[in-house]
């Protein structure tokens, strides 16, 4: 009985352990392997998330119009934004989607500015978010003489927003076409900045404010500035007056001005000795459009009867001196009809010897 049971004990010990493992293999079975029902559970989808902004570029303070859109109606979204100069974003609020997963809102961004928004992963969709920058140009503003005499100052005043104390601005001059470097400007504690030119030549000259991009803002112009510089007249008249009459009695002629430039002159006749016209500043009080006989078709009273009007009697313009009405300024029928149709009642005339 005791031999028997050794020998079992030799034969069963290495080779029942070798058929084990046999099996083992040949079954699929590796020890330490994961089971099938404990499989990684599938990825959730990522929702389609897009942000944008209508304009994506901006003077500082406008308003620009900023969307998000995912693909889950209803989703909560974390906004947050990051301000040129900042290191990391600044949550702001939640938004909610609408039933059609777009979300908008307006903002005034006063420097370059990004957004983003975040969805946080759920049960059925991953987490995802979208960024939009809204560029930002500094709001510049120019303010120039428009109309000046030679020999004159022009002054210009520049100012910029947000404030940039101490910051330099360029005036610049339109030359052929194109916006060319003329003055550096600094600006002071107010983000103001002023100068002054006189110009040494007539004509018209275009002006800008401009900024180069810096580290909150892209490049900035201002509106263009138009500056008149006209010949001196010998009437003083200023610069700024839209319509203004001149009566020279020692020309016999009438000047039509506009904003110091002379831009018609007419042969008239004036008062007789006995009836002189009368010398002095007055404004046009009434507009008579339909006259006849004596006054033309026209009559622009400023003082009492004193009155620029037509004529029947067209041939004394053609006389020197002529001197022969009551008092009034008489023109040909059509200047008066021309004249009449660009002044109106307060529009001064100065009769002058």
């Amino acid at each position: 009985m005791h031999a028997c049971t050794h020998g079992q004990s030799r034969l069963t010990s290495p080779y029942t352990l070798l058929v084990a493992v046999v099996v083992a293999l040949l079954c699929g079975v590796v020890w330490g392997a994961p089971r099938a029902d404990a499989a990684t559970p599938p990825a959730l989808p990522t929702p389609a998330l897009t942000l944008g902004a209508e304009p994506g570029e901006l003077v500082a303070g406008r308003t620009a119009t900023v969307s998000a859109r995912i693909d889950v109606p209803g989703a909560s979204l974390a906004l947050s934004h990051m301000r040129a100069g900042e290191s990391g974003f600044t949550l702001l609020r939640t938004l909610i989607a609408g039933a059609d997963g777009v979300v908008s809102w307006q903002t005034q961004p006063e420097l370059t500015t990004t957004y983003r928004v975040e969805f946080a992963e759920s049960g059925t969709w991953s987490a995802a978010a979208a960024e939009t920058t809204i560029s930002v140009q500094p709001r510049l503003t120019l303010t120039a003489t428009e109309h000046v005499y030679e020999g004159r100052s022009v002054s210009f005043s520049a100012g910029v927003f947000p404030a940039h104390p101490g910051a330099t601005v360029e005036l610049q001059r339109l030359v052929d076409g194109v916006w060319t470097p003329w003055q550096t400007l600094t600006l002071n504690a107010a983000s103001r900045a002023v100068y002054r030119w006189a110009s040494d030549a007539r004509g018209s000259f275009a002006f800008r404010l401009a900024m180069p991009t810096d580290a909150e803002h892209g490049a900035g112009a201002s509106a263009k500035r138009v500056v008149t510089v006209m010949h001196a007249n010998p009437y003083g008249v200023p610069a700024g007056l839209a319509h203004i009459v001149v009566v020279d009695k020692s020309e016999y002629r009438l000047y039509y001005i506009e904003y110091g430039r002379i831009v018609r002159v007419f042969d008239c006749v004036l008062g007789k000795p006995s009836t002189p016209t009368p010398v002095g500043h007055y404004r046009i009080y009434a507009k008579d459009a339909h006259m006849y006989g004596p006054y033309g078709p026209r009559r622009m009273r400023y003082m009492g009867a004193y009155a620029i009007h037509g004529t029947n009697e067209p041939w004394l313009l053609s006389h020197s001196p002529r001197a022969y009405s009551h008092g009034c300024t008489r023109l040909s029928n059509t200047n008066i009809v021309w004249l009449f149709s660009r002044l109106h009642v307060g529009t001064p005339v100065w009769n002058v010897r």
